[in-house]
């Protein structure tokens, strides 16, 4: 890792240790994500399945994915997006055209 780190101590919950701990996710990390978050003006809000969240919250404070790493995947899934409702709404023309007198 290039990035500097600075080491701080924070109190926490237990419970909150303890669904940190079950969960196998770094404090740090996402500490650190959500401060990224939180001071970030270019922030968006997603929300997602239990099961995507929980994806989500391992890999960013496992593997030190930061948003900005993150952003061409999401960039690429919006394509993908466009691409599938271009496809849906081509399908429907087409059955509008059929259809006509």
């Amino acid at each position: 890792m290039d990035e500097k780190f600075k080491r701080v101590n924070i109190l926490i919950r237990p419970e909150q240790h303890e669904q940190i701990s079950e969960l196998g996710l770094s404090l740090s990390g996402l500490v650190r994500d959500l401060l990224d978050d939180r001071f970030n003006e270019n922030k968006i809000t997603l929300s997602m399945s239990e099961r995507s969240k929980a994806l989500y919250d391992h890999i960013v404070s496992n593997f030190g994915a930061s948003d900005e790493e993150l952003e061409q995947f999401f960039v690429e899934a919006l394509d993908r997006f466009l691409v599938h409702r271009s496809e849906q709404i081509d399908s429907i023309r087409k059955k509008l055209k059929e259809s006509a007198p």
